[in-house]
């Protein structure tokens, strides 16, 4: 399956087949017949209650998968009743049609499908895997998407997505987390896709895998570094944003303060990291992503711990409360 897909406005099942046909098992029974449709919904539909005459509601924008039971009850009736069923499908704009497990479809479906110039596909897949793979890719190719501009970059496992304004440092702080044996997804731009309640972040195929780095021009990651050093995509676990010591203001240095920031409707934890000269940022960077793998697994952090101790110490100075 190839990532690079084009935006969802423009993907038709002519996409659908260079970036899944060959995961999906599609090949194509009516030529180029209806390939150039685009495909509006990342769901599929089984017209098995049309094919008995209830059209109500149905879902046309759909990819139709005719499965095991489509076929065995087009199968029992007779040519005249198989037309009339077909007929109350393809009465509407049926984007195009999958038969599953290899199953022989009925030549009036061969001949509706012509007739109506909707794409019909055969699939040697079994019915719910084909359902789920289908699915599974519409829904990441319709997943709501932005861009932004930073790096990423997978430390311990977690996805590190560092922001901050140009010049500021990030692709330096993730070339060392790099040296120290991290992994590199994406420099300068991050395409950040919303895969359910997660997002995923990936970078642009051609330049993903190299860094932009001032007075050094362009480095190859996996070449300076290994095949190791790199990753295709991420989960983003947290957002790390540096910024100028000297615009932090007032600021919490307790730990206790928790942030977030909403990307594409979630809210992801956010750390902010002041940048000073000879500050080793690479390492903060490493020790964010330490905390955040300890406040997921243990529900707090250690500042939380600490200041939990110290009230406790400071109760028992104060001795046990009277009673009223």
């Amino acid at each position: 399956m190839r990532e690079e897909y084009p935006a969802p406005p423009v993907f038709s099942i002519q996409d659908m087949v260079f970036h899944a046909g060959d995961m999906l098992g599609l090949r194509c029974l009516t030529g180029s017949l209806g390939l150039e449709k685009p495909l509006a919904s990342p769901e599929v539909s089984r017209p098995g209650l049309c094919l008995t005459g209830y059209t109500h509601k149905f879902l046309s924008n759909k990819i139709q998968i005719f499965g095991e039971t489509e076929i065995t009850m087009l199968e029992a009736m007779d040519t005249d009743a198989r037309r009339r069923a077909l007929a109350n499908v393809f009465a509407f704009p049926v984007v195009c049609s999958v038969v599953s497990k290899g199953l022989s479809p009925p030549e009036e479906l061969l001949e509706v499908s012509r007739k109506s110039g909707s794409a019909l596909f055969l699939s040697p897949r079994d019915t719910t895997p084909l359902i789920n793979d289908i699915t599974g890719f519409l829904r990441e190719v319709f997943a709501p998407r932005k861009a932004i501009h930073g790096s990423l970059v997978d430390v311990f496992g977690e996805g590190i997505l560092c922001v901050g304004r140009s010049a500021i440092g990030k692709s330096e702080a993730v070339l060392g987390l790099l040296e120290r044996g991290h992994r590199l997804i994406a420099d300068d731009m991050v395409s950040v896709r919303r895969n359910g309640d997660i997002l995923v972040g990936s970078g642009d195929p051609t330049t993903r895998y190299y860094m932009e780095l001032r007075g050094l021009g362009f480095v190859n990651v996996p070449e300076l570094f290994g095949i190791g050093a790199v990753k295709e995509r991420q989960q983003i676990d947290l957002l790390v944003r540096l910024v100028d010591a000297d615009r932090m203001g007032e600021m919490d240095r307790s730990g206790l303060e928790t942030m977030t920031d909403d990307i594409l409707g979630l809210k992801v934890p956010l750390v902010e990291i002041p940048v000073l000269p000879g500050r080793n940022v690479t390492v903060l960077l490493e020790v964010a992503a330490m905390l955040n793998i300890r406040k997921k697994n243990t529900g707090s952090s250690w500042s939380e711990q600490l200041n939990k101790e110290l009230l406790e110490k400071l109760q028992q100075r104060r001795g046990p409360k009277e009673p009223p």
